[in-house]
């Protein structure tokens, strides 16, 4: 089976794409945020000669119209995705300036849900984004808070000599009998701590559980820790905009 649409993601830290036929995601995968070659590879391999349409959306202006520029050299069929292509109420002060992943990926989840039913999307990436959206009320903005690699980060980049900590899949349980210990149990809880916070302060609200979707990198963690592994999506974005290519269609 060729993928017919190709949906494009660029953050912080790479482009995503998925490509995708009459809605079923076949494909997906990173590619470089400025390694033109790269693209030039995938899109030979992927896309040449079964790509109909193509939605881009992003965080990073100067990547996201370096890409788009250069996808417009490949296909006469690319459009670049704003607040206003969503049919979804947007509730905040400034559409335009709130993050296009956070509303595209607030889209998917309202469609991926039985009507009614509140959502919250946590997206965690170099930053996390909690987010609330309901049929009703469109989207209702939500927190943003540093990412669990940048909250570690930082204790390196702006201390004398506390270490640099990476993480795995596993949140530690127990005080830490040393600095990088110390440093793991205190960062990742507070990470934890912080969007457990935030989606109960988010559910009071509006006095409703909500379905809750994680989604960026460090999603499955906290999908793991928070929600026994439930409602994780790590290709939310691509499937907003694969639903909003279908929607388009129906009229």
């Amino acid at each position: 089976m060729k993928p017919s649409f190709l949906a494009i993601d660029v953050g912080n830290s790479s482009i995503k794409w998925g490509l995708f036929d009459q809605g079923v995601l076949l494909e997906h995968f990173r590619l470089d945020l400025t390694d033109v070659s790269s693209w030039e590879k995938s899109w030979n391999t992927w896309c040449k000669g079964s790509i109909n349409s193509i939605l881009i959306c992003g965080v990073v202006p100067d990547v996201l119209n370096n890409h788009f520029r250069w996808l417009k050299q490949q296909s006469d069929n690319v459009r670049l995705i704003s607040h206003a292509d969503l049919r979804m109420q947007i509730n905040v002060d400034n559409p335009a300036a709130t993050g296009i992943d956070r509303l595209v990926a607030s889209f998917a989840a309202l469609k991926l849900v039985a009507k009614n039913e509140p959502v919250i999307v946590v997206d965690a990436g170099s930053a996390v984004t909690v987010d609330l959206a309901s049929c009703r009320d469109g989207f209702l903005g939500g927190a943003i808070m540093p990412g669990l690699k940048l909250m570690a980060r930082s204790l390196n980049q702006y201390t004398a000599q506390l270490p640099q900590v990476s993480f795995t899949d596993q949140i530690r349980k127990t005080s830490g009998a040393n600095t990088f210990e110390a440093i793991s149990f205190g960062v990742g809880n507070a990470f934890l701590g912080g969007v457990d916070r935030l989606i109960k302060k988010l559910e009071t609200q509006i006095s409703a559980k909500a379905v809750l979707f994680f989604t960026g990198g460090d999603g499955l963690l906290l999908a793991n820790h928070l929600n026994e592994g439930a409602g994780y999506f790590p290709n939310l974005v691509l499937t907003g905009l694969s639903l909003l290519v279908e929607e388009s269609s129906d009229g």
